[in-house]
């Protein structure tokens, strides 16, 4: 007898381990932050025409929803349901008011079943439906299925929704913020008396550019244009022939930039985007305060030819949308890190005869932190 308990005890907590009671312990808050999935528009094409279910985030805790079918004889548009995500309490709440039903006012379904991808609201108390269920299908589809009673019948009807994907289209967006720099010397330095010691110095940077929007909410394309102010300290001396070169300070320089990149996301119309690509900067002007040997009243030793005029290199970093506010301004924060890729050095070269005994580099890092809008949204 003892046996049979032992048994029946260890079949109830298997059944309602796997969830076959029904008992599913969920949080309000991340069960309504994976439904934000459904933001969007979705289309299935029926006999009747094309019928759309629309969903628009209302704040942190408010989602609403539009059920429509567009007549292929005309292209007007039929309104056939009005829906609304809310948390109410401890759960989710699924309100829907179907047209020429319950006086058009609203019937309250439950969430029960919360996962990633699933998501079941039931109201025993209504005939038909009694369940909603909505599944994730991928990133493109989802299914939607209702049950009830009817005539003491059970009613299942099923939909499957494609995600359709926003137009392409174009932002113009000026950003603006600041940065570190440094220039990273590459190999040995040979014959020299100190250094290249290199420091961090704050600068700033200022730009334009075009972003173009892909059709399918995963990729963007960024094309810029701007001015950067980068500094960095330096403390360096040898001799070239006869003549000591000393240099012991902080370079001021300013640069063209332009870059060209993609931004991608992983989750569509993420507000997390990923970019990487590859940048070119003119070098403007360059200024060192501090000590200087030979003086630079002398043009042949003037500071400003200190590094090469051209950069290459690659940047990478990331940009996250901010919240939207009643005037949405398409804000973003924006951080990246410069990889200067081709050799600046034009200054510690002129101390080697041979060329093959000083092949050291000196390359530029950067790491930038700014703020950027739509201008068009202004």
């Amino acid at each position: 007898m003892n046996s049979m308990i032992r048994i029946a005890v260890v079949l109830s907590a298997l059944l309602m381990s796997s969830g076959w009671l029904g008992a599913q312990e969920f949080d309000p808050w991340i069960a309504f932050k994976d439904l934000k999935v459904l933001r969007g528009v979705w289309f299935m094409p029926t006999d009747r025409g094309d019928r759309l279910e629309i969903w628009k985030l209302e704040d942190d805790s408010t989602m609403t929803g539009r059920s429509l079918r567009i007549k292929p004889e005309n292209g007007d548009t039929v309104l056939l349901e009005t829906m609304r995500l809310t948390i109410r309490d401890t759960n989710v709440i699924y309100s829907a008011v179907v047209r020429g039903q319950n006086n058009n006012k609203a019937i309250d379904f439950r969430l029960t079943e919360a996962y990633s991808d699933e998501f079941l609201f039931e109201n025993p108390a209504h005939d038909d439906p009694q369940k909603i269920r909505y599944l994730m299908l991928g990133n493109r589809e989802i299914q939607v299925t209702t049950e009830g009673r009817k005539n003491g019948r059970t009613i299942t009807r099923e939909y499957v929704f494609e995600r359709e994907f926003k137009a392409a289209g174009a932002e113009f967006r000026v950003r603006a913020g600041t940065n570190v720099s440094t220039i990273a010397a590459e190999r040995a330095f040979n014959n020299m008396l100190s250094g290249p010691d290199f420091g961090v110095l704050p600068g700033w940077e200022l730009g334009i550019g075009i972003l173009f929007k892909g059709s399918g909410g995963f990729l963007n394309i960024n094309t810029e244009i701007g001015l950067a102010g980068r500094y960095f300290g330096v403390n360096s001396r040898f001799f070239a022939d006869t003549t000591e070169y000393t240099r012991d300070g902080t370079y001021l320089t300013n640069w063209f930039t332009a870059a060209l990149y993609p931004e991608f996301t992983l989750k569509r119309d993420g507000r997390l985007t990923l970019v990487v690509g590859p940048y070119y900067s003119r070098l403007l002007s360059s200024r060192l305060n501090g000590t200087t040997l030979p003086r630079p009243s002398d043009k042949l030793f003037n500071t400003n030819k200190d590094l090469n005029k051209n950069d290459l290199g690659i940047l990478a970093g990331f940009h996250y949308q901010l919240k939207p506010k009643k005037k949405d301004m398409g804000a973003k924060l924006g951080a990246r890190f410069n990889l200067g890729m081709r050799d600046l050095d034009n200054l510690y070269k002129r101390r080697c005869s041979n060329p093959a005994l000083c092949n050291e580099r000196l390359l530029l890092r950067s790491v930038s932190l700014y703020y950027s809008i739509n201008l068009v949204q202004l």
